[in-house]
């Protein structure tokens, strides 16, 4: 590879893991704050929340790497256009195509990483949170004793107490059983112990007294008791392999599916759309770097006509993506036409690569962009000369 080859190749793979690490952390530290409620309403420590939301990291850089990838080419291309570089590297002869092969480069090493990550890593750390949720929502007896807290064990259903024992004894207990339309009980008990007994987890309680809320007639009746068992079996014997969704499952498992898999057989045609969104994913790095190139890789000589590049390659890569994605979406009622996003990519991938080689420029966006400056222009000088003295 040429000198100003490898020079371009690396900036954009300097600036490429760096632009995915902050877009990652700020979408992950969005998506974590949805799952505090493993921490304040469902008991668990720090470290399983923690443990939970970086599962999704890996989905997460995936999703994330095309972006990156494009906002390091812009980043490349533009500081070269502003310092001059590419208008010296055109006038010692390297053409378009010398050009645009680091950003094909650059884009096969995105693509290799979007491949691995829809395939494997991405799937299977969404899996691995699967397996987890599902051990904290059946966790039922760890929610109990979290002292001084309203802890919602399942929809509808809400203990509070105000003291934990080593033995295990629980004082001061509140239950809001909250789960039927047409009555509402909540249960006082000086204490209670949780008790495993024959396969079964009750809750006994002593000393206390059960509210009863007949609805909607709004009757409210109360009966004190000596002891009382709550059963808790139904909430601790939840799955302990959990079924996972489409995006939870590895390209392998996709592709070859276990013959006794009835989840799937109910939704073959997310399934399939799933399939062909993944194996599509590793095509767009290519198309997204001939896109960008098209607008910002030209040598430009004033201002105005890089930043209208960049917003147009920004605007024309949003375009392509929502187009496909939106095929996948469509065609959820016919699957089979899931395929028509392979030809969407590579047509407008192809396209825009004939634009390239055949020195064709697109001039459109600039002529937009000079437009709407202009007016800006005008409004603020009219703004100006009718502002009284």
């Amino acid at each position: 590879m040429p000198l100003i080859n490898r020079y371009m190749c690396r900036r954009i793979l300097t600036i490429f893991p760096a632009a995915l690490l902050i877009l990652t952390a700020v979408i992950w530290s969005t998506q974590a704050l949805q799952r505090l409620d493993l921490v304040t309403a469902k008991g668990q420590t720090f470290a399983v929340f923690f443990g939970l939301t970086a599962l999704a990291v890996p989905f997460l850089a995936t999703m994330l790497a095309p972006i990156a990838f494009v906002i390091a080419m812009i980043v490349v291309y533009d500081s070269m256009n502003r310092d001059s570089e590419l208008v010296v590297i055109g006038a010692a002869g390297a053409g378009r195509l010398r050009l645009l092969q680091p950003a094909l480069v650059a884009a096969a090493v995105c693509a290799a990483l979007v491949a691995f990550g829809t395939a494997y890593l991405g799937p299977k750390g969404l899996a691995e949170a699967r397996v987890l949720l599902t051990s904290v929502r059946a966790d039922v007896v760890t929610s109990i004793v979290q002292p001084g807290r309203f802890i919602e064990i399942e929809d509808g259903l809400t203990v509070n107490i105000r003291d934990r024992q080593a033995d295990g004894t629980l004082h001061g207990l509140l239950l809001d059983d909250q789960r039927r339309p047409d009555l509402g009980i909540t249960y006082l008990a000086e204490n209670a112990r949780v008790v495993e007994a024959e396969d079964n987890t009750l809750l006994v309680m002593t000393n206390g007294s059960a509210q009863r809320m007949e609805r909607p007639s709004n009757e409210l009746s109360v009966a004190a008791f000596d002891a009382y068992a709550f059963d808790l079996t139904d909430l601790t014997a939840g799955p302990q392999t959990p079924t996972f969704r489409p995006s939870e499952r590895t390209l392998v498992e996709l592709l070859y599916p276990e013959p006794d898999d009835t989840y799937r057989a109910d939704r073959e045609a997310r399934f399939a759309i799933e399939l062909h969104d993944r194996l599509s994913q590793p095509i767009a790095p290519f198309v997204y770097a001939l896109i960008v190139f098209l607008f910002v890789g030209d040598p430009r000589m004033h201002r105005q006509g890089r930043f209208a590049g960049i917003f147009a390659a920004a605007i024309a890569v949003a375009v392509v993506r929502g187009a496909s994605y939106g095929i996948l979406l469509a065609v959820e009622d016919t699957p089979q036409y899931a395929v028509a996003v392979y030809p969407l990519l590579i047509g407008i991938g192809a396209f825009v690569f004939f634009l390239i080689v055949t020195d064709r420029s697109v001039t459109f966006h600039e002529r937009i962009w000079n437009s709407l400056v202009a007016t800006l222009n005008r409004l603020t000088q009219k703004r100006i000369a009718g502002a009284p003295a």
